[in-house]
């Protein structure tokens, strides 16, 4: 085996990233920026979501994987991103994610040098 590759129980950064539209009426943000994590354990990230309107809203998030060959790794187990989020006026709201980093990741030639794969989401009112 090369020294180089990734080892089960060996740790990567994960870096959280978020954007809303342009004059969004939400405030969106992930709880920390950065957290290293092992592979392939299950390992827990919240984000926060405030409506900032005195009317109720409808919010649906979309997800990016950065590097894109890791994106293939990076398993939800759990996740706001797969329903809809109805937030009341002025509420706020912690949102979780629940993941692991796949274990075979480490034996991809091609990303054997990653040392951190960001999660990115944009949650949008629809």
């Amino acid at each position: 085996k090369e020294k180089n590759l990734i080892q089960i129980g060996e740790q990567i950064d994960i870096r959280f990233d978020s954007s809303v539209e342009k004059n969004s009426p939400l405030y969106f943000e992930p709880e920390r920026k950065k957290v290293s994590v092992n592979i392939g354990e299950n390992s827990l990230a919240f984000y926060k979501a405030v409506n900032k309107t005195d009317r109720e809203i409808t919010t649906m998030s979309v997800f990016n994987v950065t590097p894109h060959q890791a994106a293939k790794y990076f398993n939800k187990i759990e996740c706001f991103c797969f329903e809809e989020q109805v937030l009341n006026p002025r509420e706020s709201v912690e949102m979780p994610v629940s993941f692991f980093i796949d274990p075979s990741i480490k034996d991809d030639k091609f990303i054997n040098n990653l040392e951190e794969i960001t999660l990115s989401y944009t949650m949008f009112v629809r």
